[in-house]
């Protein structure tokens, strides 16, 4: 995306940790960060960037280039403002960016402070850009701000109540495209093909907004590759709650998944309660990329714990024990989704959180080979190779 704006007398760009362009047509000395005024900013194509972009900023012969990452929680306003820093206020269009105004030489200020210069920032995606699910009910208003956007200018959408799921939906996938699903009541009713597909996108590393969600902990059970349901909610925690009887007796026993949110220091707190577990536990911890959405990572405990040592919080899934997952015993039920088209390798991306292997996937189907799927035999073919 291309923002053209125009030269004014009193740029002077020494700001060491911004740069901005603005509508407004006039400014002060004080302005330093500005680099141009009368900044014609097209909402709609600003609001659909997403991720880390190169920032190319030109006047005349003279060129400025740099990196930096969208703010996927932008509001868009008349003034565009990267930041070197990671602060992510709502007027901060892009964080972590390589080029401030400090950065320009001599000659590109000299020429910025002419009011008849042409200026022009030009802004590219440079991805690889990870899917994006947007999950709205039916009946209600359409999402506001950056997720609205998007959800109008959808590359496919998907009737998540629908017996299958559009080819389309399926490329826009593999394309890191951004998906609108709608659902005409809760998550837990959808289609079986639905919400396959929905587990199948969390394992091509799609992230998910869903509205209405604003805790994020519906959307980062889906994001894990989760249904929605069975799930314990502790809802938000700390260090103290998750070491106090109740919820460390759920954590250390629930056989479906617990999902909380928490200062991602807390952690540790989290690793103790479950010391004397017979294994380390798996948990779904925020994957680190800043984008509109949730996505996350599997990671043992312990690496969770010494991979998230600061203080932001976050939302994770603790995986249950593997013994818990098969006390509900899901292996009568796994033939029966077979038969309905569910391939072994969904079943084995939904039931891996649970502790449940390809192997056990594999001995719940029985071990005569007409009683698996063609895929599952395929796929089972292509390991052995």
């Amino acid at each position: 995306m291309k923002i053209h704006a125009r030269g004014h007398g009193h740029v002077r760009a020494t700001h060491t940790k911004t740069l901005e362009l603005t509508g407004e047509q006039e400014i002060t000395p004080r302005a330093t960060c500005v680099v141009g005024v009368g900044a014609a900013i097209d909402e709609e194509g600003l609001a659909l960037l997403r991720g880390p972009v190169a920032v190319r900023l030109a006047a005349g012969p003279h060129v400025a280039t740099g990196t930096a990452v969208v703010n996927p929680h932008h509001e868009v306003t008349d003034r565009l403002v990267l930041r070197r820093s990671d602060h992510a206020s709502p007027d901060t269009f892009a964080f972590r960016s390589t080029l401030v105004a400090s950065d320009l030489g001599p000659d590109f200020v000299a020429a910025l402070g002419d009011p008849a210069a042409e200026v022009t920032l030009t802004l590219t995606e440079t991805g690889p850009r990870r899917p994006l699910v947007l999950v709205q009910r039916r009946g209600l208003p359409e999402p506001e701000g950056r997720p609205g956007l998007l959800w109008r200018t959808a590359d496919a959408s998907v009737d998540l109540d629908a017996a299958r799921v559009p080819d389309e939906a399926r490329a826009a996938l593999a394309d890191g495209g951004v998906i609108a699903a709608s659902v005409s009541g809760p998550l837990e009713g959808v289609s079986q093909a639905a919400g396959a597909w929905l587990a199948d996108a969390a394992g091509q590393g799609a992230r998910f907004e869903v509205a209405g969600d604003a805790a994020g902990t519906v959307a980062v059970l889906l994001a894990a590759g989760l249904p929605v349901a069975p799930a314990v909610h502790l809802g938000r925690t700390d260090r103290r709650s998750l070491a106090a009887p109740p919820h460390a007796e759920l954590l250390r026993t629930a056989p479906a998944p617990v999902v909380f949110r928490a200062p991602a220091a807390d952690l540790g707190a989290l690793a103790e309660v479950l010391a004397g577990s017979a294994e380390d536990r798996r948990i779904a911890v925020p994957d680190g990329h800043p984008d509109l959405g949730h996505g996350v990572r599997w990671l043992p405990l312990s690496e969770a714990v010494a991979a998230f040592a600061g203080e932001d919080e976050g939302v994770f899934v603790l995986a249950p024990p593997q013994r818990a997952a098969w006390n509900v015993d899901l292996r009568p039920l796994v033939p029966l989704l077979v038969e309905q088209g569910v391939t072994a390798r969904t079943l084995s991306t939904v039931l891996r959180p649970f502790g449940i292997s390809r192997r056990d996937l594999y001995d719940a189907l029985g071990d005569a080979p007409a009683s698996r799927s063609k895929g599952a035999r395929n796929e089972e073919r292509g390991e052995k190779k």
